[in-house]
């Protein structure tokens, strides 16, 4: 079974593609840069060049696809905004996974989300998650505890202190 993770170079991404290739699911990484994902490449997984930024990217990937895991995100330190890569990216990629006919999406999202919808971000993972619930495919919507570093714009120009990774109010 082929499964395709895009943010497999990310914190969470490269758990998720590390636990599928050790229960040997075949697994193909959209990634941006080839070079900055090659750890992947030598734990088994295939990569496969995309990028949410860059809609026309993201069919060819699902060649052979029967399920979407993504964890992807936009990072403080990418040249991209969250509206392009959260908003727009997902739903290029969630339009071209119904015409591949995708069998399962699964979304990480953040858990309460919709309560801390003034963080832009949290509110473009509801509006996807909405998104994703009225598409018509079999999804699954993991609603995880998130966790941010002290370079995240988000959180440092919001009344909140962080300690290592956790975020105090």
């Amino acid at each position: 079974m082929s499964l395709l993770i895009l943010g497999g170079t990310g914190t969470l991404g490269r758990q998720i593609v590390k636990q599928a290739l050790d229960e040997g699911y075949q697994v193909k990484c959209l990634v941006r840069n080839l070079r900055r994902g090659a750890f992947l490449k030598d734990w088994g997984a295939d990569l496969i060049y995309g990028d949410l930024s860059i809609p026309a990217t993201i069919p060819p990937a699902l060649k052979g696809v029967i399920i979407v895991i993504d964890a992807a995100t936009v990072r403080p330190t990418d040249s991209y905004t969250a509206e392009t890569i959260d908003w727009k990216g997902k739903i290029a990629l969630l339009e071209a996974a119904k015409l591949a006919k995708i069998k399962k999406f699964i979304f990480f999202s953040v858990l309460n989300a919709s309560q801390n919808s003034q963080i832009p971000l949290l509110e473009l993972k509801v509006r996807f998650e909405q998104k994703l619930k009225e598409s018509q495919l079999n999804y699954t919507i993991f609603q995880c505890s998130g966790f941010f570093s002290r370079s995240n714009k988000s959180i440092r120009n919001s009344n909140t202190r962080t300690t290592n990774s956790l975020v105090i109010r």
